[in-house]
This record gives structure tokens, C-alpha cells and sequence, in this order.
């Protein structure tokens, strides 16, 4: 009989074991610690501001920052087995890089994720090999900004920004004519070897030359079609190489110097950059212009890319990849997604911040209606070996003027195709 209850009750308190370790198992589902990839500056305190709250709500999960790798590439890091759990990059080629490498979780069958891709604009969305695999965060367009003050006092009309590349170049002579410390445009040429990223900046005018027409690379993501006569990467590299004129060789005389007249590279992400001009903030409407980026003839619709910011989990182990993409769905929710765009400079990608005061603003509307021209960077691996060779031949032929312009698109087109063999 004593032998009996003894048995009963190592039974009971063995299932009472199992149960009070049942909780605690379920949490250990998730890792302690998630690595997130940031970029240096702004971003990087906003969020700290955005870990700080996730951890306050997950006690004992640490949230660590790390900046990201010079132009995105995160390969090293994975190749050494270092990579962190959440990249927040920009949309682009990178995206689909690390898709075809392997690297990323695919993210449609995780808890929430139909849920959350439901309250997410269909525009800033695409997929890749059939997957959803990164969540946009923020959107950004990319438009013309101008120096209403330089154009004053280079005899042009403040209220009329040039529409036409002509009227572009124009403007931009009589800017630059004002004294040699003073530009009419400039161009972030120092970017030309950070990556196939920097092509998002330079597509609005690609896409203006051809209307649309076409990208790099055909819609299967195969094969460059850049070479195609419709296409008119011709026109496009001639006129960098005429813009480059009256463009210092680098951004570090920048638009917000308050010596260049204007810029086609402005992103609405760039927005706070306004608040550290030199001299004193710019005031966009005031001091500052806004405008679609120039188009080859009057009339001619101005298109720019829709690009933004897109978080990715990287494959590690499960625990870090449940805990990844907890903290992916924490950045979604209203608030924090709200924190984020509105200190960063982005667009809402939320269906439910569309309609939000704050993105009501003059200044702010000219983007959001601009966005209805916006065309999705290219995503597929191959796209970011094609942009890398064509930024290399703008770099020979439009800033070294050491390849002239009747071969550009000859060298762009046998050094692209020659790195997607590879």
C-alpha cells in the first residue's frame, strides 16, 4: 500500500514539473537576444528609441544595434556566419540577392503573416521566387529640389522650375555661372561603387528618358534589356554626361551646402536633412522648391522609383527567427510604425497612416501624389550585377570622361551581361 502511494505521488509531482516548465519552454521558443541591422545617423536613434520600448515590453530580450555593412552587402557577414537577425535596407536588387543566395526567411506561412500583409498598400509589395520575403516599412519618392535663392539670383523664376531637360540644363548653366564655388546640380557620384542600391536614386531619370517603357532587365529577370533602341539608356547617359557640367565630382558640396541650385536625387527620406543646412534650417515652400524630376520633352509624363525601407530576417536558427519576426510585427503596429516614418522621412506603407494629419501637409502631399508615378526598383538578383556595371560605365564616361558616349551603352551592355553569366 505505501509502495502504491509512492508511486502516485512521484507521478503527481512529475506532471506537476511538466507544467509549471510547459511556460517556460514556450518562452525559450524565442531568443533572448535579436541583432538589428541599422543605418548610421537618424535611423539609428530612432531606433534605439523603438528597442528600448520593445524590450520594456519583453523583459529579458535584449535588442542590439548594429550598423549596416557599407552599401548593404551583407554577404560577408553571412559567410562568416555573423550575420544579424533583421536587416532594415532599402528596397532594390540587394533584396532579391539575398533571396537567390539563400539567406532569407521566407515569410507567408509565419503566425500573423496574412494579417499583416492585408493592412500593407499592394503597391509597396512584390514577391520573390513566389514568396513574400521582406515587410516595407517606410516609402519614399524621389523628386527635384531647387534653391529658390540661387534661382533669384541667377535671373530665373522661383514659382517656374524647369519641367524639360533642356530647361534643366539651362537653369543649370545660369546657376553654375554664379561663381566657382557654386553649382547648378550635383549627383552622389561617390555612391557609384557602393552597390546596385544607388540605382533607385538614378532610375526616376532613366524611367523619364523612356517613359516607362522598360528597366534593366526583362520581367523573368533573365536577361538586360537596356540595350533595346525603346529603352533609351543612350539619351539617359547623355544627358549625365551633360548634367555633370555644372555638378561637383562629389556630394561633399551637397545641396544642403546652400551652394547647388538643384538636386534630382531628393528623396522624402532626406527631410531631415533640411534641419541641419548650413547657416539654418531649409524650409521646403520657402527657401526651398519642390518639383518632378525633369523629362525629356514638354508634355512627357515625370516618373521616380518607389523605394523606402524593407526589413528582412536572415536565416540563423528558429528561436532567433520567432523572435525576429516578433519584433517585425511590433515595428507594424500603428504607433511604432508611425514613430518610425514620421521622424525618418518616409511615406506610409500602412493602409491605416494614409489618412493620418500628418502626411496632409502641402509639402508632404506633393510626394504622396508624385508616388502615383512611383515604379518598384527591380528585386531579382540579377539586377544589382547589371546596375553595378552600369553605374561603373557613368562613372567612366560621365564623371572620369575616360569612355566616350557612342561606346557607353556598347561597354554597359557586354559588362552586364558578362557578370549575370558569371
Amino acid at each position: 500500500m505505501k509502495r502504491k502511494n509512492f508511486l502516485v505521488t512521484t507521478v503527481l509531482i512529475a506532471v506537476l514539473v511538466v507544467l509549471s516548465l510547459a511556460p517556460m519552454a514556450q518562452a525559450q521558443e524565442m531568443a533572448d537576444t535579436i541583432r538589428v541591422s541599422v543605418v548610421a545617423g537618424a535611423m539609428q536613434e530612432t531606433m534605439q528609441k523603438l528597442a528600448d520600448a520593445y524590450m520594456e515590453q519583453n523583459p529579458g530580450t535584449t535588442v542590439t544595434l548594429e550598423l549596416e555593412p557599407e552599401g548593404g552587402a551583407f554577404q560577408a557577414l553571412v559567410a562568416a556566419g555573423n550575420q544579424p537577425d533583421v536587416i532594415i535596407t532599402s528596397f532594390g536588387p540587394q533584396l532579391g540577392t539575398l533571396v537567390a543566395d539563400g539567406v532569407a526567411v521566407p515569410l507567408d506561412d509565419l503566425e500573423g503573416a496574412d494579417a499583416l500583409f492585408e493592412r500593407i498598400a499592394p503597391e509597396s509589395l512584390t514577391t520573390l521566387s513566389g514568396n513574400y520575403y521582406y515587410v516595407p516599412l517606410g516609402a519614399d519618392v524621389t523628386l527635384m529640389i531647387y534653391n529658390k535663392e540661387l534661382f533669384e539670383e541667377a535671373g530665373l523664376d522661383p514659382e517656374n522650375p524647369p519641367a524639360t531637360w533642356d530647361e534643366f540644363l539651362s537653369a543649370a548653366e545660369a546657376i553654375d555661372n554664379l561663381g566657382s564655388d557654386i553649382y547648378g546640380t550635383v549627383f552622389w557620384n561617390d555612391a557609384l561603387f557602393w552597390g546596385g542600391w544607388y540605382w533607385n536614386m538614378l532610375q526616376p531619370i532613366y524611367l523619364n528618358a523612356n517613359q516607362d517603357s522598360c528597366q534593366l532587365m526583362n520581367r523573368l529577370g533573365t536577361d538586360i534589356v537596356f540595350d533595346d533602341e525603346e529603352c533609351q539608356m543612350g539619351s539617359f547617359l547623355q544627358f549625365l554626361d551633360a548634367a555633370q557640367d555644372y555638378a561637383p565630382p562629389t556630394m561633399e558640396t551637397n545641396f544642403f551646402s546652400r551652394k547647388v541650385g538643384m538636386w534630382l536625387q531628393y528623396g522624402y527620406s532626406w527631410e531631415p536633412n533640411l534641419e541641419s543646412a548650413a547657416d539654418e534650417p531649409m524650409v521646403i515652400g520657402e527657401d526651398v522648391g519642390i518639383a518632378p524630376v525633369p523629362v525629356p520633352e514638354a508634355g512627357d509624363t515625370s516618373f521616380t522609383t518607389y523605394g523606402g525601407r524593407a526589413m528582412m530576417i536572415l536565416k540563423t536558427d528558429p528561436s532567433r527567427q520567432t523572435r525576429a519576426w516578433d519584433f517585425i510585427q511590433f515595428m507594424m503596429q500603428d504607433e511604432n510604425n508611425a514613430t518610425f516614418i514620421k521622424e525618418l522621412g518616409y511615406l506610409p506603407v500602412l493602409e491605416s497612416l494614409k489618412d493620418d494629419e500628418y502626411f496632409q501637409d502641402p509639402a508632404r502631399q506633393t510626394f504622396v501624389e508624385v508616388s502615383q508615378n512611383g515604379v518598384l526598383p527591380e528585386q531579382f538578383a540579377a539586377a544589382e550585377k547589371a546596375a553595378v556595371q552600369v553605374q561603373a560605365v557613368i562613372q567612366a564616361a560621365v564623371v572620369e570622361d575616360t569612355l566616350d558616349d557612342a561606346s557607353a551603352v556598347e561597354t554597359a551592355v557586354e559588362q552586364a551581361r558578362e557578370a549575370i553569366a558569371e
